[in-house]
């Protein structure tokens, strides 16, 4: 497949929500062309970046055991982190990005390995694909991107004919939520656009139910970013501290859910 320039200008997903309210209660759209000058700038300059420091393998391992009989669709794939690990372990991947450096990237990684995969630039809420045409969509830290969950989880249900795998931050931790819902609206943070918020596991998992997915399975995980450094990493570590005794929902950063498509 070849790259191609994205088209259209989709809204992006939600941050702190109330249950049922979870899409309604938030009306700004995303700033696409902010979205794509800040990754544009950031894979550019540096081709392999990656958003957490390890931990890849175990999330495949554990969402994803085997290779499926089909394709496995990385959106959002940045410099293709997910997808050339994703490839290593037998799937047949194809890596999709908003960015054409991002996309330009993942090629660039599957080729000096010498790993075949389908890499194309598009919307992800206007995919170039068929229906059912993929057997799963690795979605890693994508739809916390968009301030609306309305029209993406149709534009998934259409691709994919068995499940949807997403990698979120975690809303319930206290320290990922300030960043992303309080400070960041407000303030900016350097390592993100305006357009991102931390996720509530429930409530998104009621937004899939309503687009045709069930089935869900929540697993938390705390991985580290790859921001962790200077004075945010000694804040992080004070938390942790603090946040010791805690059930594992509210100490884990992120949380990776797995929604079965309804037959």
């Amino acid at each position: 497949m070849n790259a191609s320039e994205p088209v259209g200008s989709p809204p992006l997903v939600i941050g702190e929500a109330y249950a049922d309210d979870f899409i309604r209660s938030v009306s700004a759209m995303q700033d696409l062309k902010a979205e794509r000058a800040f990754y544009d700038e950031l894979f550019t300059r540096n081709p392999e970046n990656e958003h957490i420091t390890a931990g890849y393998d175990d999330l495949h391992r554990l969402a994803l055991p085997a290779p499926p009989d089909g394709f496995v669709l990385d959106l959002g794939c940045g410099t293709g982190a997910h997808a050339i690990r994703l490839a290593r372990r037998g799937c047949r991947v194809v890596a999709v990005d908003l960015t054409l450096p991002g996309v330009r990237a993942a090629r660039g990684r599957f080729g000096r390995e010498g790993l075949e995969g389908g890499f194309v630039v598009a919307d992800a809420e206007h995919l170039p694909f068929c229906d059912r045409s993929v057997a799963v969509i690795w979605s890693a830290l994508l739809l916390h991107h968009f301030p609306r969950l309305d029209r993406l989880p149709d534009e998934l249900a259409r691709v994919t004919r068995e499940r949807v795998i997403a990698f979120e931050p975690n809303a319930q931790n206290f320290l990922t939520w300030l960043a992303f819902n309080v400070v960041n609206p407000i303030v900016g943070l350097s390592t993100t656009t305006r357009n991102q918020r931390a996720l509530w596991p429930r409530p998104l998992r009621k937004v899939f139910e309503r687009h045709g997915f069930g089935g869900s399975d929540v697993h938390y995980v705390h991985l580290a970013w790859r921001d962790d450094a200077g004075s945010m990493s000694v804040v992080r570590r004070v938390y942790e501290t603090m946040s010791a005794v805690l059930p594992l929902r509210f100490r884990a950063n992120k949380f990776l859910v797995v929604f079965e498509k309804r037959r």
